[in-house]
C-alpha cells in the first residue's frame, strides 16, 4: 500500500493527529462542538456531556431555521429543537429525528448531517436500532475515505466505531446474529480490511433490517409505535406481573350446560385471571408522531392525549370525531390507537341495522359475544380499542335492536364494569375498552349517545400542509402497490405547484387522486 513517500506520509499522520487532538481538547473544554464525522471518529461530545452537546446543537441550528419559520416543516423542527434546549433527553431527540425524517425531501442537503447527529445521540443514549444505523453510517463513511490517503487516519477509528456499535446492537435480544462460525479477522491492508468489514457488516445490517421490518406505525428507533403489545396469553401473563391489569371475566354463566361448556372452554385461559392493560407510552413522542402526520389537527391531538397524562394505562374516553368527508378523521383514529400501542378493530357502521354490538344469546346457533368481549378475547388484553367508522350511518329501526342503543352500556364506567354479556351469561368488565367514533355530522346521532361521548370537531387540512402530506400519500400509494417506500420520489417544484393551484385544502381523497395522476404521468413520460 504505497501512498507516496513514507516520511511525508508519517508527517501528514502526525499533523492529522495533532489537529484531531487539539479539537478534542477544545471539545472537552466546551469550546468546540464536534462535527458529525468527528463524533463518528471517536471525538467526545462538547464538554464531554451528551446533554450539553444536544442543547448546543439545537441552539446553533435554530437561528438558521428561523428564516424559514413560515414554512410548516421548518416550524415543526423549530418547535422540537426548542424542546431540546429545555430538556435534552432521548424522547426529545426522537421527536427531532421524527420530524426531520417525515419531511426529509423539503430540507436542504445539510439536513442529512442533522439526522446523522440525531442517530449519534440516540445510540449514545442506549437505542439499539440507532446503533445499527450508526454502524452502517460509520462504515459507509470509512469506505468512502479509502480513496483519500490523507483521510485514512480518520477512517480506521470509524471502522472500529462501526464494530463497536454493531456489538452494542447485538446485545439486544431481538438482534439476529450471523452465527458463531463467522469471525472478523483484521487484515494487514486497511483497504482490504475495509472491504472485508464492509461486506460482512452489510450482510449483518441487511439481516437486521429485515428482522426489524414493521408497518408504517414504527418510530425512528427504539420500540416501534403501533405494535400489538400482546400476541399470546403466555406473553400477556408475563407482562401482567410487571404492569397494570384487570380481571374481565370472573365466571361463565351456566357452565354445566352443553353450550355453557363450549363457552367455558373458549374462556378457559381468561376466566378469573387478570388480563394486561396497555401501559401509557411516551406521550411526548406520541404527540410528536401524530403532529408530524396530522399537522392540521394539533388541538385534537392535545385534547385526547391530555386525558391520558394522569393515567397508568391507556383508556381513551368515548370520543366522536366530527368532520367533513375526506378530512382524515378515520385514519387519525386508527393512527392514534396505533401510536398508543392499543390493539383494535375498525368497524364500518354504514348499513348496520341491528343491536349485534351487544352480542346475541348462546342458545341460538348464531350466538356470539358482544363487540368489546370479542375484542378482549381476540387480543388478550383488558383494554383494546374500537373505531366505529361513520357512526351516523347506522340504521334507525329498532326491530332487531339498534346499534346506538347497544353502545350506551359500554360508554359509561358504571354500566361497562358489570356488563351482562348474553353469550358469556355473566357480568364482564369492559370498562377499559377505548371507543373512538367518526361522523360526517351529528345529525342522526341519538341524544343519549352524544351525551356519553366527547365530541371533537376534526379540521380540514389546508394548502400550507401540502409539503408534509404529499410525501406520505406517495408512500401509501407505493405500499398499496406492493413497492418499497424507498422507491418514493418526491414531487418536484413544478408538480407541487400544479397541485397547490388545484388543491387549496380540503379532502385528502381529492389530494390523493391528484398525486396518483402526477405519478401516472411520470410513468407515461418515462
Amino acid at each position: 500500500m504505497a501512498f507516496g513517500d513514507t516520511s511525508r506520509e508519517a508527517r501528514r499522520e502526525r499533523r492529522a493527529r495533532k489537529h484531531f487532538d487539539r479539537r478534542k481538547e477544545a471539545a472537552l473544554a466546551g469550546l468546540h462542538l464536534p462535527t458529525e464525522h468527528e463524533l463518528l471518529a471517536g471525538m467526545p461530545f462538547l464538554a464531554n456531556d451528551v446533554q450539553e452537546d444536544m442543547q448546543a446543537f439545537a441552539e446553533r441550528l435554530m437561528p438558521r431555521l428561523r428564516r424559514k419559520a413560515d414554512e410548516a416543516h421548518f416550524a415543526m423542527v423549530l418547535d422540537r429543537l426548542e424542546q431540546l434546549t429545555v430538556s435534552a433527553g432521548i424522547d426529545e431527540v426522537k421527536a427531532v429525528a421524527e420530524v426531520l425524517g417525515m419531511a426529509a425531501t423539503s430540507f436542504p442537503d445539510s439536513a442529512r448531517s442533522w439526522r446523522l447527529r440525531c442517530r449519534i445521540y440516540l445510540a449514545h443514549l442506549g437505542d439499539h436500532r440507532a446503533a445499527v444505523d450508526l454502524a452502517c453510517e460509520a462504515l459507509t463513511t470509512a469506505i468512502a475515505l479509502e480513496s483519500y490517503p490523507r483521510e485514512w487516519l480518520t477512517a480506521i477509528p470509524m471502522i472500529r466505531a462501526a464494530l463497536g456499535w454493531l456489538s452494542f446492537a447485538a446485545s439486544d435480544p431481538g438482534f439476529i446474529y450471523l452465527g458463531k462460525e463467522r469471525r472478523m479477522l483484521p487484515l494487514r491492508s486497511p483497504a482490504n480490511s475495509a472491504a472485508r468489514y464492509g461486506k460482512l457488516l452489510t450482510e449483518v445490517i441487511e439481516i437486521q433490517a429485515r428482522s426489524l421490518q414493521t408497518d408504517d406505525t414504527q418510530t425512528i428507533s427504539g420500540k416501534p409505535l403501533g405494535e400489538t403489545p400482546f400476541t399470546s396469553i403466555r406473553d400477556a401473563d408475563t407482562r401482567v406481573a410487571s404492569g397494570p391489569s384487570a380481571v374481565v371475566f370472573n365466571q361463565v354463566g351456566n357452565a354445566n350446560t352443553g353450550e355453557g361448556k363450549k363457552v367455558a372452554k373458549e374462556l378457559d385461559e381468561l376466566a378469573g385471571k387478570p388480563l394486561p392493560l396497555v401501559p401509557i407510552p411516551d406521550l411526548t413522542l406520541a404527540r410528536a408522531t401524530l403532529r408530524a402526520e396530522f399537522p392540521y389537527a394539533p388541538d385534537v391531538i392535545d385534547q385526547i392525549l391530555l386525558d391520558l397524562a394522569p393515567r397508568k394505562h391507556v383508556r381513551v374516553r368515548p370520543t366522536i370525531l366530527v368532520g367533513s368527508p375526506g378530512s382524515g378523521k378515520s385514519r387519525f383514529a386508527r393512527r392514534l390507537l396505533n401510536v398508543l400501542n392499543v390493539p383494535h378493530d375498525v368497524v364500518p357502521c354504514g348499513g348496520v341495522s341491528d343491536g349485534a354490538f351487544a352480542g346475541t344469546a348462546r342458545r341460538w346457533s348464531t350466538g356470539e359475544p358482544s363487540l368489546p368481549v370479542a375484542l378482549i378475547t381476540r387480543y388478550r388484553v383488558a383494554g383494546p380499542g374500537a373505531v366505529l367508522d361513520e357512526i351516523e350511518k347506522v340504521g334507525t329501526s329498532r326491530y332487531n335492536g339498534q346499534a346506538h342503543d347497544a353502545l350506551l352500556a359500554f360508554l359509561e364506567q358504571e354500566t361497562a364494569c358489570r356488563f351482562h354479556d348474553p353469550y358469556v351469561q355473566a357480568p364482564c368488565d369492559v370498562s377499559y375498552v377505548s371507543w373512538l367514533m367518526t361522523a360526517n355530522s351529528l345529525e342522526g346521532l341519538s341524544a343519549p349517545l352524544k351525551d356519553r361521548c366527547k365530541v371533537i370537531e376534526f379540521p380540514e387540512p389546508k394548502g400550507e400542509h401540502l409539503p408534509i402530506l404529499a410525501p406520505k400519500i406517495i408512500v401509501d400509494i407505493l405500499a398499496e402497490q406492493g413497492l418499497d417506500h424507498r422507491w418514493a420520489s418526491a414531487l418536484d417544484f413544478a408538480e407541487m405547484d400544479v397541485i397547490a393551484k388545484a388543491w387549496p385544502g380540503g379532502s385528502l381523497r381529492r389530494l390523493r387522486r391528484m398525486v396518483e395522476v402526477i405519478l401516472g404521468s411520470r410513468t407515461i413520460r418515462h
